[in-house]
């Protein structure tokens, strides 16, 4: 296949693929702070402005699984843009939303439409790369992107100051649709061969990402990390802003903290050249446990709520821990599925997200101005984590599952 221009270099495509990848980042990160003007606007319960975060996830599970085969189908290029579109006019909805219930069906548009830029612009990565170049393209992008956590709420802080809190989907909207343009002139489309968008070729192509048990297995297990990490971020904005009580210091805190799971992106990409994946998960993990569990115990001798310098000083550990698997998870589950990357990676992120969508909602709702739920939540996930990468079934010993 021939296109009119010239696919560009591994820097451009990486800052391309962290704007399109950020979708989601500043969709979550710039709300933060907003959250109390919503709740407060449209009178809701405490825990359930949570619902603007949680929502949004729950669309992107459900998109994933659709713009990962279409993007099979009519290519990586398509498939992006019209997720893109899908989530600009989910933000208008939310802009000009009358009632809680509008701006949450808006968000549930926004996740849906978001699926595309950041399903397939995996798939599209996938696409170039694949095992540890892949795992260390998607350290980088990962630790450039979750720079996003730092910036973001200081960004929607700052905005909240010059505009409503409705301005911000505005704002999240024109820089979706500008990653999008840049994609279509740039970037060719990846895709070597189109499969049909048939019913019983998709079964299929399930079947058989369901069958590779290591790709699952490991899957649910970065659902679980992922999950640990939301209920935190769902439960931040309270946390910071109402429990400690640091008014406009929420942004620094929360950023400063958001820094060490850059780190540990950047620093997996280091690792990862020397160290097998599996190695350096199941040693984060390890570690999240032993010291989430450690902390769980300090809370105990000084009651749930410490000092926020302890809380940091514990907090930011344990998100290192974390960041040291997420690129790792990704790369390991579509390792052996690359023929349908799109569908594959489709299949599995709408599982990882699901589960951690479940595993946040646990935490965030189980918030009670006690940092209990934070750390048991770090560890009981790390631990079905740890539990679901010592299976059998999930060593690369395991041969992959027949195609046919």
């Amino acid at each position: 296949m021939t296109t009119a221009f010239k696919q560009p270099g591994r820097p451009e495509f990486i800052a391309m693929a962290t704007v399109l990848m950020a979708t989601i980042a500043l969709s979550i990160d710039v709300m933060l702070p907003a959250l109390g003007e919503m709740a407060t606007e449209f009178i809701v319960e405490s825990n359930q402005r949570q619902l603007v975060i949680v929502v949004l996830f729950l669309g992107l599970a459900a998109g994933q699984l659709v713009f990962g085969p279409l993007s099979d189908s009519v290519g990586r290029r398509p498939a992006i843009t019209l997720g893109a579109v899908l989530f600009a006019i989910g933000g208008l909805v939310c802009a000009m939303a009358p009632t809680f219930e509008v701006l949450i069906a808006g968000r549930l548009l926004q996740g849906i439409g978001a699926a595309g830029p950041r399903i397939v612009t995996v798939a599209l990565i996938r696409d170039r790369f694949e095992g540890a170049a892949m795992a260390r393209v998607m350290s980088i992008i990962m630790g450039i992107f979750i720079m996003v956590p730092v910036l973001a709420p200081s960004l929607g802080q700052f905005l909240l100051l010059v505009m409503p809190w409705r301005g911000l989907f505005i704002l999240l909207s024109v820089i979706c649709m500008s990653g999008t343009v840049w994609l279509l002139l740039r970037q060719p489309e990846t895709l070597a061969e189109k499969r049909p968008l048939r019913p019983r070729v998709f079964a299929a192509s399930v079947v058989e990402v369901l069958r590779d048990r290591r790709a699952i297995a490991f899957t649910l297990a970065g659902g679980l990390c992922y999950g640990a990490l939301m209920g935190y971020i769902n439960s931040s904005q309270q946390l910071f802003q109402e429990t400690y009580d640091v008014g406009k210091l929420y942004a620094v805190l929360f950023g400063g903290a958001a820094l060490f799971i850059s780190a540990a992106t950047l620093t997996n990409a280091r690792l990862v050249k020397h160290f097998t994946m599996e190695q350096i998960c199941v040693v984060a993990v390890s570690g999240l446990i032993v010291w989430s569990l450690l902390f769980v115990g300090v809370m105990a001798v000084l009651g749930g709520l410490p000092a926020l310098w302890l809380f940091m000083a514990a907090n930011c550990p344990a998100l290192f821990l974390l960041g040291l698997t997420f690129g790792n998870f990704n790369a390991i589950a579509l390792e052996r599925l690359g023929h349908i990357a799109g569908l594959a990676a489709a299949v599995t992120a709408s599982i990882l997200t699901l589960i951690g969508v479940i595993a946040a909602g646990a935490v965030g709702f189980s918030y009670n101005m006690t940092l209990y739920p934070i750390f048991v939540g770090y560890a009981v996930c790390g631990a079905g984590a740890l539990s679901l990468m010592q299976l059998p079934s999930a060593r690369l010993s395991e041969a992959p599952p027949s195609s046919s």
